[in-house]
């Protein structure tokens, strides 16, 4: 067990994925940090927008990738709470938590 920041105290299934839960002796209520499900099927190249019409362009020859909406879906990342151990009161606890924000 680490003395200094945040280590890994567990995981759990939510959704269809498995978020790593760390605790940190700083942190009073659940963290959460999320993401987008597939974040490599976003363009990070340059783009330019009018911003009198709020048209989107890209430079020649840039691949814009094909995005679903599985792709966009919002899911956790990773939980930091302040809890030492994840007991199944503190599972409940931070899966109500993320089943309110999803």
């Amino acid at each position: 067990m680490s003395k200094g920041g945040p280590y890994k105290i567990g995981e759990l299934e939510f959704k269809d994925i498995t978020v790593k839960v760390y605790n940190d002796n700083y942190t009073e209520s659940p963290i959460c940090i999320w993401q987008m499900r597939n974040p490599d099927s976003c363009y990070t190249g340059l783009m330019y927008m009018n911003n009198d019409t709020g048209k989107i362009s890209y430079p020649e020859h840039s691949v814009i990738p094909e995005q679903t909406s599985h792709d966009r879906e919002i899911l956790p990342k990773f939980v930091i709470t302040g809890e030492k151990e994840l007991t199944n009161k503190v599972k409940v606890e931070i899966l109500e938590y993320l089943e309110k924000d999803y």
